[in-house]
């Protein structure tokens, strides 16, 4: 006789859940086990390969060296290795069982982290509100603000991270993404896709000048895909994973967290719950079509964008992007954007451009709609020294 196939438990959102994360609001925690502390060649190189980032800032010393900071100079995408890879960037959530869906990073970039930096970091739990959906029924918006500083106690940046927590069984039976066409190309179009990834523009050591750049300017795309499991690989090896352990980490994060783990349906082996990424039955467990990128993932594309167009001798101050759509396994997205506004700091008179933000993927949806605010030097005068913040040069800010 066949053996009863068991049924696997996910978490609820239930008012127990509710008010125990209320008191955790606004409680700091330092992470305590980033994925990346030390700024070297090595960290900064892995975290260029992840997001397929060849900006020679950050992989060529020589060209470093000749630029205004005479170091190689880290992504900005590095400082999700030391948060979301981090292993105890979860401590505090809550909700245990209940999915995370990455819905929005609002990034400010203060200074650089250059080679032979170290670098940490704070979280603390600052919004919570419960929604509802046609995906997920029942959710809970969770906003989380993470600090990092460098060795000397100085601001590098700040970001408000959400996400969206969702019952596991509800989007299950959505039906939502049901209708999701399966992405498909012929050879011509691959070829196509590829001569678009190539044509990629660094801006280097040529400099952009705030008084050149004019509203409605466009910059040239970045674009990815199509999306595949190697994709995925490329992300952790540069910036780390939450969730994927071995051996006796494996066993002591499941004892101490039940939750993280699904039980493989036929094996019922214990599998991470991040395995949504490159598994179709544990993204179909959330009533997913196929696996999906991650949005911190996406996210650092968006910023690759910006550093692209911005140049060496600009700085990417803000970065606001909202994750409204998911990137399938197989699809290609088009990440583009164009200046919207330029102004003059009103306490320091530096030169800021505001530009947007838009992924488009195959079939025509902009999966990531944000904005970005970058700082560019004048052409008889250098950016003022940092820490920069366009927040503090408004109009009243002093």
């Amino acid at each position: 006789m066949a053996t009863a196939q068991k049924t696997t438990i996910y978490g609820t959102i239930n008012d127990e859940a509710m008010e125990t994360l209320r008191r955790r609001m606004n409680v700091v925690h330092p992470i305590e086990e980033p994925f990346v502390r030390y700024i070297n060649a090595d960290s900064i190189r892995h975290a260029a390969r992840a997001i397929g980032d060849s900006n020679p800032m950050w992989i060529d010393p020589e060209h470093a060296a000749k630029s205004r900071f005479g170091k190689l100079m880290a992504p900005p995408a590095i400082l999700y290795g030391v948060s979301w890879g981090s292993w105890d960037m979860r401590r505090g959530e809550g909700l245990p069982g209940v999915h995370g869906l990455h819905a929005r990073d609002r990034w400010t970039y203060y200074r650089p982290l250059l080679e032979g930096d170290e670098v940490s970091a704070t979280k603390k739990l600052v919004g919570l509100e419960e929604k509802r959906g046609s995906y997920s029924g029942k959710a809970v918006m969770q906003i989380r603000e993470f600090n990092f500083g460098n060795q000397r106690g100085e601001a590098v940046a700040r970001c408000q991270m959400s996400a969206l927590r969702v019952e596991r069984h509800v989007g299950k039976g959505s039906n939502k993404y049901a209708n999701t066409p399966k992405a498909k190309y012929t050879d011509e179009e691959i070829a196509n896709i590829d001569d678009e990834v190539a044509a990629e523009i660094v801006r280097g050591s040529d400099t952009r000048y705030w008084e050149d750049v004019e509203v409605g300017e466009k910059m040239q795309p970045v674009v990815r895909g199509p999306l595949s499991v190697s994709d995925m690989i490329a992300w952790m090896m540069g910036m780390g994973s939450p969730h994927i352990r071995s051996g006796q980490y494996w066993l002591d994060y499941r004892r101490r967290t039940p939750k993280v783990a699904v039980p493989d349906p036929e094996t019922r082996i214990p599998q991470a719950v991040e395995r949504v990424h490159w598994d179709p039955f544990l993204a179909a467990e959330i009533g997913m079509p196929a696996p999906y990128d991650y949005g911190a993932q996406r996210g650092a594309w968006g910023t690759h964008l910006v550093t692209n167009w911005a140049g060496d001798d600009g700085w990417v101050a803000e970065v606001d992007i909202q994750y409204r759509g998911m990137n399938f396994l197989g699809d290609t997205i088009w990440l583009s954007g164009e200046v919207v506004d330029k102004w003059r700091g009103a306490r320091t008179g530096t030169g800021y451009v505001e530009t947007s933000i838009a992924c488009i993927n195959q079939r025509g949806e902009n999966i990531m709609p944000g904005k970005a605010i970058v700082a560019l030097p004048d052409r008889d005068r250098p950016l003022p020294n940092f820490p920069i913040d366009p927040d503090a040069d408004l109009p009243g800010s002093e």
